[in-house]
């Protein structure tokens, strides 16, 4: 019923905002395609933080009802008098959509690059259905703010995470609005689909402004999706294309505001009205970019200036309709730049606070969340002098620097990267170096510095300073211009330049009388443009497969792990048991033995990197933070207070102390899962021991002195069991087999019932063994004679 309601939920918004942008003034279907998906995306985003966080109601009833309500008012609002007109004209404009993409379709280079891209998406949708989330910011805190959410009921602040706690969760809200119908977040991958098609749609409004005809618009936003490091994270939750998409979005909807005023202006329309209405769209770009991911909000400063460029260069022509004639020259240069000044300033004010006023409602909420809490919006980063934890070099960048890139400058790290992907390698969904695939090193770079030339002989600045200018400013400004899924924008102007390039290879030269032109053979133009398209598709296609083949699915054990290929893969996704063979997922099977609706405790100390894990799949179980206890006194008072009934440790680290109190104390804690990687895969590679608080004085046994026996003894194996003084099975611990010489030969690990089985070198076989049994902290060591 909820799965229902869900999708009518979705349907109607999409209705609403389809309304919203047929009636918003585009002049191409591209645009009003566009603002479609950019005005979905931010209404659900936005119900979401109005209904889950200020009214503290997040279910499905609520966001349904405010989905449906919302959706209502958008379509009678746009067919009223006066609105339904421009509406009619923008349905108009979209009737002209699909027989335009049944034309591009005729391009067989167009059908190959869609069904490459089609493909590979099916795939990645059945690796996220199929085996779940595997993504490691995903398990840490892209997931676990969200299910936080669904536990508590509201959109509110998650102290068991820091990162969910401190971040934007922009992209995180669509999480929790299917949650909120689905009841938990395996839905949570497809968060991104709608940020995939925002991306691409914006990358092809690009090509179409920077002259590129359809079927080359086409392929370019096509390509940026079959970039490895764009379709890698398909399956995951993370942000980095939605961070790219919104940016591209934003740009494409500010270069586009030059010509829609001054087309107003031609066809004696309100002009002022054109450029208010451009804006607002503009603002809402933006909002939903900061809410994402705060490297955008560099983005938003960019686009204001872009936009206030924009109004000056109207501010002219709007002011030649509006004064009379005797009016429209100032006597003096400095009196016409004045009059220039005060007019821009005029229009550009107002039009600044309603960007600012937008981006702020829709993307500005977490930042002012985590500046109350912790007085630093961007905690925990040292930024614009807010004082936190660190840099985001020092936080993030230097502990994630590949071995091959380390201390080099950023430029010669960044053509380093790009070089990376001229051989095969296997890729991950956070690829570094690389992750722009062949495609880019050997056709899209070169193609840019053609597209350059060609944009300067066209006198096309606006590309210039309006794209090309923000891409230099972002890569400048960023600490790991080398990290590719942090440069998504990158390969997008790349496809853009694809397909300005193909365009005006394949065209016609146009001039009028006298203008000359070297005349060059259809036939021989079309052949280089085909050349070009096909070299591109060609790279492209190797890299997807080089990027799909392994696949990043893990398999095995932490001794012996490695990646999974396609065809085991798919058995995988056939085995219902999967679970129990996928890392990190089976390194927390342990987990499972925790009742549901019990609270799980860790600490600082822990470095908890897949929270999302030891709460489930469904969100089962919640999970507290006990901070940075001082000693096993102030861990117990953290621990009572939190309320907790399990406790998980690391073995090793900081952890330790605590640990070894907790094991000697089987008065008030009872080993539930134990040793072994049995729940591992922490920082620095520590297992982790788990826990369960409460008073057991009646049950414990008093004896230490465990009783380790040969149960059956064979040519090839040993079976042992382990229990204690009381009978008790001793599970999770390893047992290990020693020669005369005392060197350890085989080891094992004990199940549920203590038992454990030793496998014995056939070099060693009728020889002297020993079994032993080290202690764990609370029963002493055990050894008995193997046979």
């Amino acid at each position: 019923m909820n799965a229902a309601a869900l999708v009518i939920a979705l349907l109607c918004t999409s209705a609403g905002c389809w309304h919203l942008a047929c009636a918003s003034g585009m002049r191409r279907a591209v645009d009003i395609v566009l603002v479609w998906l950019l005005l979905s995306t931010a209404q659900l985003s936005a119900l979401t933080l109005l209904v889950g966080g200020l009214l503290r109601r997040l279910e499905a009833g609520a966001l349904f009802g405010a989905a449906v309500a919302l959706a209502a008012v958008e379509v009678v609002a746009t067919r009223r008098t006066g609105a339904d007109a421009a509406r009619r004209r923008g349905v108009a404009v979209a009737a002209g959509l699909w027989p335009r993409v049944r034309r591009c379709l005729r391009h067989p280079l167009v059908v190959v690059l869609a069904l490459l891209v089609g493909g590979q998406y099916c795939w990645r949708a059945a690796l996220a259905v199929f085996l779940g989330p595997l993504d490691y910011d995903g398990l840490w805190y892209h997931l676990p703010g969200p299910t936080i959410w669904l536990q508590q009921g509201y959109v509110g602040h998650t102290p068991q995470v820091l990162w969910a706690d401190v971040y934007p969760q922009g992209q995180e809200l669509l999480t929790g609005f299917t949650g909120a119908f689905v009841g938990d977040t395996r839905l949570g991958w497809a968060s991104g689909l709608a940020f995939l098609a925002l991306g691409a749609v914006a990358t092809a409004g690009l090509a179409r402004t920077a002259g590129a005809r359809r079927a080359h618009a086409t392929l370019a936003g096509l390509g940026i999706l079959a970039i490895p490091a764009v379709f890698l994270e398909a399956s995951t939750t993370y942000v980095d294309f939605a961070t790219a998409a919104t940016t591209l979005t934003a740009l494409h909807l500010t270069l586009g505001i030059h010509p829609a005023v001054q087309d107003a202006i031609d066809h004696g329309r309100d002009a002022s009205a054109c450029l208010r209405r451009r804006v607002l769209i503009v603002g809402i770009a933006l909002g939903l970019a900061i809410g994402v991911k705060s490297s955008n909000l560099l983005t938003a400063v960019m686009v204001v200036g872009l936009v206030m460029v924009q109004t000056w260069r109207m501010v002219g022509a709007l002011g030649r309709r509006a004064s009379p004639p005797t009016e429209r020259q100032p006597a003096t240069r400095s009196a016409r730049l004045r009059a220039h000044a005060a007019a821009t300033a005029r229009i550009a004010l107002p039009n600044a606070a309603v960007l600012g006023l937008l981006a702020s409602a829709l993307g500005g909420y977490w930042y002012i969340r985590t500046w109350i809490r912790y007085g630093n919006p961007f905690y925990p980063f040292t930024m614009l002098g807010f004082h936190g934890r660190g840099s985001v070099d020092e936080l993030i960048i230097v502990h994630n620097t590949v071995p091959q890139l380390a201390g080099e400058s950023k430029l010669r790290a960044t053509w380093h990267s790009w070089l990376f992907d001229r051989e095969r390698v296997a890729y991950t969904h956070d690829q570094q170096p690389g992750g722009f695939g062949l495609q880019w090193i050997y056709v899209l770079l070169p193609l840019v510095l053609v597209g350059l030339a060609l944009f300067v002989l066209r006198r096309r600045f606006d590309l210039l300073w309006g794209l090309l200018l923000p891409l230099l400013v972002s890569a400048t400004a960023s600490p790991a211009p080398w990290w590719a899924r942090y440069q998504l924008i990158v390969p997008a102007f790349g496809c853009v330049c694809l397909a300005a390039v193909l365009t005006a290879v394949a065209q016609r030269p146009r001039g009028g009388p006298g203008v000359r032109h070297v005349t060059v053979p259809p036939l021989l133009r079309s052949c280089v443009a085909g050349l070009v398209a096909g070299a591109f598709v060609a790279t492209t296609s190797i890299s997807m497969w080089w990027a799909t083949q392994p696949t990043n699915t893990w398999i095995g054990d932490r001794a012996f792990a490695h990646r999974a290929t396609v065809r085991e893969t798919l058995g995988l996704m056939r085995d219902p048991n999967r679970d129990r063979r996928i890392l990190p997922t089976a390194a927390y099977a342990a987990m499972n033995r925790v009742p549901d609706g019990r609270t799980v405790a860790f600490t600082e100390f822990t470095y908890q990197h897949f929270v999302q894990l030891i709460m489930g799949e469904r969100g089962q179980r919640r999970v507290t933070s006990l901070g940075e206890p001082r000693d096993a006194a102030d861990f117990t008072r953290r621990l009572r207070a939190s309320g907790a009934q399990y406790v998980l440790l690391t073995t090793d680290g900081r952890d330790r102390d605590l640990w070894l109190a907790v094991q000697r104390d089987r008065a008030h804690y009872q080993p539930v899962a134990r040793g072994s990687g049995a729940i591992g895969w922490f920082g620095g590679g520590s297992d982790a021991e788990l826990f369960e608080v409460g008073d057991f004085a009646a049950t414990v046994c008093a004896n230490r002195a465990p009783r380790l026996a040969v149960t059956k003894s064979g040519p090839d194996t040993i079976a042992v069991s382990l229990r204690d003084a009381c009978a008790t099975p001793l599970f999770d611990v390893e047992v290990t087999l020693a020669d005369e010489t005392a060197t350890t030969t085989a080891r094992a690990w004990t199940t549920g019932e203590g038992e454990a089985v030793l496998r014995i070198p056939s070099d060693l076989a009728g020889k002297p063994l020993r079994v032993r049994f080290a202690g764990d902290g609370y029963y002493g060591p055990a050894e008995t004679t193997a046979g």
